[in-house]
């Protein structure tokens, strides 16, 4: 309630002060300017230029006979000049308007009106406040103005009335429009829009031409014409992107009827893309019932392109399959057909007709191929004719429903496969008998391979069997022929290899043998074999032990398959060989036990008893790898005996070494003092080995915090100057004294301690002043020592 009451008190106030407010001077003024081309006296007048010769480029003053322009193309901006006072109280209210702006003159380009965008950006003046005597009273020189089509507040202000008069007027002076570049911008950029519909108009009508000639029932260009309606499409998008009936307001000035073409075109698209979508969907349908119609009319080769080209478009569409297989039968490609229609029926998902059709082109082709193996059959020719029987079989066999007579296809391949069987046979017979041993045994190989193919019908032929056993005799025969020739020339190699293949050839197969072979390997192998036996003894007196021991092995199987064991010459090289080849592994061991103790020797010199006795461990290996070889090992042993002090030392030490580094810093130092207790007992000095205390030890130290490790020890033995200085010496390497607070009181109480126990008459603070040096690192002894030293004072 408060709130209306408010409003009301407002609103009625508001209509009091008006109602009190006085106008004083009211004028409108209408101005115009013409805008033409001018010599460049401002960047205004440039802009203005520019504008014009954009104009004049589009024809806008063209006569309409003869096609000549008429006079220059300008035009004019109006606008009207409203200025008002009013009088409130002692306060004058001024307002200028600039209002009721437009264009008119040479404003169109190719039709359309270009009027809103020829108005000025920007506009400037000056008011000037005048009394009734015309004199000044205030100046308004106004900044830039930016204009609006529908007018702006160019000034709205209040100022004083001192004289308290009523003549008071507004002039407003020195008004200028001033065009930017950014109004030369606006300008292009519509004009280049209205091209662009004048160039967008000139494609439509080529689409509008083009799009009634896309033939979407071609199916052998489907593809392209599919392509240019696609073309089409994305043509017709780009041009609804630009818009041009919402920036150029089309729904009033349309000059081609673009919007009309536009719909029509689309349309249009739309029609023919179905259509042309319908045809893609069923290409694979189009070009079979192409190839169909092209058979009718007899043109086979055709058709068989059309099939072809239906099953690019869809690889298991059986009706095309089907086809082709029909043509190859008719052109006699029967391997062709058969194999087209046996995946029709065993890998494609067929309908019913499609199916009994294939069976019945499967039927045909299975009596064609029974008709050629009859045919071959009784040419004589049994080769072909076990392949047309082969070939008939094999379609009964996988398609279930084809109906065969087997009877007469296992009669016809019967006499196919023994002719073809028979006549292999004969002809290898034939070459055997001209002594081609090599082409016989290669029709003997192909018979016996043909037999174990038709086992069912040839399980029991003899014949393949019985040539190549003929075969082979001629081999084994010529193998023993040519080792004996061998044997006369003494490449008994060669000879023991050609009775070996004759051997192979006996055990293989069945014919009858020739005595003599056991006898011929014999004499052949034994020159081999000590030949052998020769070599592998060079070979070990070259200390090529692995290559004599494979020879020795080798020689030990020879002997043993050519019953030579008992053959004295034989017996008498081999163990030579065996004897030079342990007596060679002997001299072997001895060197590498003569190696590694002159090793040993060298590094006792060296005083590296450690690997010294690494290297006297070595040696003993070595002599123990040929225990046969009784390799004489008490250098050896008498040397690891001698350094034994040095090197369980030298352990000691490094083994003191490892836990420092391992951070086992109290058994580190017990094994330290273990081998000096060692060091001393053992009289290890002799071996010209220096120990180092412990305390110097520590004092090199990289690790600190074993440096106070030994500190704590030295300490708990109540070795406290060793302890203090060996403290002191931590804490300039930079050891925080705040870890060692605690030895540093132990070793301040004991020192106290010990002083008075020793009778020390120097001062408490003294004493401990001697201790610390004046180190404040030390404080913490310094403390412990004095109050230690009055504790004891008191008691």
């Amino acid at each position: 309630m408060k709130r209306a009451l408010l409003l009301i008190w407002i609103l009625t106030a508001a209509v009091a002060v008006q109602a009190q407010s006085q106008l004083v001077f009211n004028e409108a003024i209408p101005v115009s300017f013409l805008i033409k081309q001018e010599a460049a006296a401002s960047s205004s007048q440039v802009n203005s230029n520019k504008m014009i010769q954009l104009l004049t480029e589009g024809g806008t003053t063209a006569s309409k006979t003869g096609g000549r322009p008429s006079r220059k193309t300008e035009f004019v901006v109006r606008l009207e000049q409203h200025s008002r006072i009013a009088k409130a109280g002692d306060q004058l209210q001024l307002k200028v308007q600039l209002q009721q702006i437009g264009v008119n003159g040479d404003v169109h380009y190719r039709g359309f009106d270009l009027g809103s965008v020829l108005l000025p950006e920007q506009a400037k003046m000056t008011v000037r406040l005048l009394n009734s005597q015309q004199k000044e009273v205030k100046r308004y020189s106004l900044p830039i103005l930016n204009l609006k089509p529908n007018g702006i507040v160019a000034l709205e202000t209040t100022v004083p009335d001192t004289a308290n008069s009523q003549g008071y007027t507004l002039k407003i002076e020195g008004l200028e429009l001033v065009y930017t570049p950014a109004d030369v911008q606006e300008l292009e950029g519509q004009i280049n829009l209205i091209k662009d519909y004048y160039a967008a108009d000139a494609t439509l009508n080529k689409m509008l031409q083009d799009v009634v000639l896309i033939k979407h029932d071609d199916v052998d260009r489907i593809k392209q014409e599919d392509k240019r309606l696609r073309d089409m499409e994305e043509m017709l998008d780009k041009l609804q992107d630009k818009r041009f009936s919402d920036k150029l307001s089309l729904n009033q000035y349309d000059p081609q009827r673009y919007t009309a073409k536009s719909n029509q075109l689309n349309q249009l698209l739309k029609e023919r893309r179905k259509a042309v979508n319908y045809t893609l969907a069923t290409l694979d349908q189009q070009f079979y019932n192409r190839g169909i119609s092209l058979m009718a009319r007899n043109n086979l080769a055709a058709a068989s392109t059309y099939f072809v080209k239906s099953l690019e478009v869809n690889p298991r569409f059986a009706p095309a399959h089907l086809q082709l297989a029909r043509l190859d039968f008719m052109s006699g490609n029967l391997q062709g057909a058969a194999g087209r229609t046996r995946d029709i029926l065993t890998q494609m998902r067929v309908d019913p007709e499609t199916q009994q059709m294939a069976l019945g082109l499967a039927h045909d082709i299975y009596s064609s191929f029974m008709a050629e193996g009859h045919a071959h059959n009784g040419r004589g020719d049994y080769r072909s004719a076990v392949a047309a029987y082969a070939d008939a079989r094999a379609l009964c066999s996988t398609l279930g429903g084809l109906r065969c007579n087997m009877p007469a296809l296992n009669d016809g391949e019967g006499r196919a496969v023994y002719g073809y069987y028979r006549s292999m046979v004969e002809e290898g017979k034939r070459f055997l008998s001209r002594g081609d041993l090599a082409q016989a045994d290669q029709l003997a190989n192909d018979a016996y391979t043909f037999q174990r193919q038709y086992d069912y019908l040839l399980h029991d032929a003899p014949e393949a069997a019985e040539l190549q056993g003929q075969v082979k005799y001629q081999y084994y025969v010529q193998h023993i022929d040519k080792g004996r020739q061998a044997m006369k020339s003494k490449d008994y190699r060669y000879a023991l290899e050609q009775f070996e293949s004759a051997l192979a050839l006996e055990q293989g197969y069945t014919f009858q043998p020739v005595r003599e072979l056991g006898n011929l390997l014999q004499q052949a192998a034994k020159p081999v074999l000590l030949s052998q036996l020769a070599e592998g003894y060079t070979l070990a007196m070259n200390n090529r032990l692995s290559d004599a021991r494979a020879v020795a092995s080798s020689a030990e199987n020879m002997r043993s398959r050519y019953a030579l064991e008992r053959d004295n010459e034989v017996q008498g090289k081999y163990i030579e060989l065996r004897d030079r080849i342990f007596t060679q592994e002997c001299r072997n061991v001895q060197a590498e036990y003569d190696r590694h103790y002159q090793n040993a020797q060298s590094l006792v010199r060296e005083k590296k008893f450690i690997a010294a006795d690494q290297a006297y461990q070595a040696a003993l290996h070595a002599a123990e790898t040929k225990v046969t070889c009784t390799i004489a090992t008490f250098t050896a042993e008498d040397g690891r005996a001698t350094i034994a002090d040095a090197v369980a030392y030298q352990s000691m030490l490094e083994e003191a070494n490892r836990m420092v580094a391992t951070g086992r810093y109290t058994d580190a130092i017990q094994r330290y003092n273990t081998a000096e207790q060692h060091y001393l007992t053992k009289k290890v000095g002799r071996f010209g080995l220096d120990h180092i205390s412990l305390y110097n030890f520590a004092r090199e130290q990289s690790k600190l915090a074993f440096t106070a490790s030994v500190v704590d020890h030295f300490t708990s033995i109540h070795q406290e100057k060793a302890a203090l200085q060996l403290l002191t010496n931590l804490l300039n390497h930079g050891y925080a004294k705040g870890k060692t607070k605690k030895v540093q009181q132990k070793l301040g109480i004991q020192l106290a301690i010990l002083d008075v126990s020793s009778g020390q008459t120097e001062t408490a603070k003294v004493m401990a002043a001697s201790y610390t040096q004046g180190d404040k690192k030390l404080k913490y002894l310094g403390k412990a020592y004095e109050k230690e030293r009055k504790k004891l004072a008191k008691g």
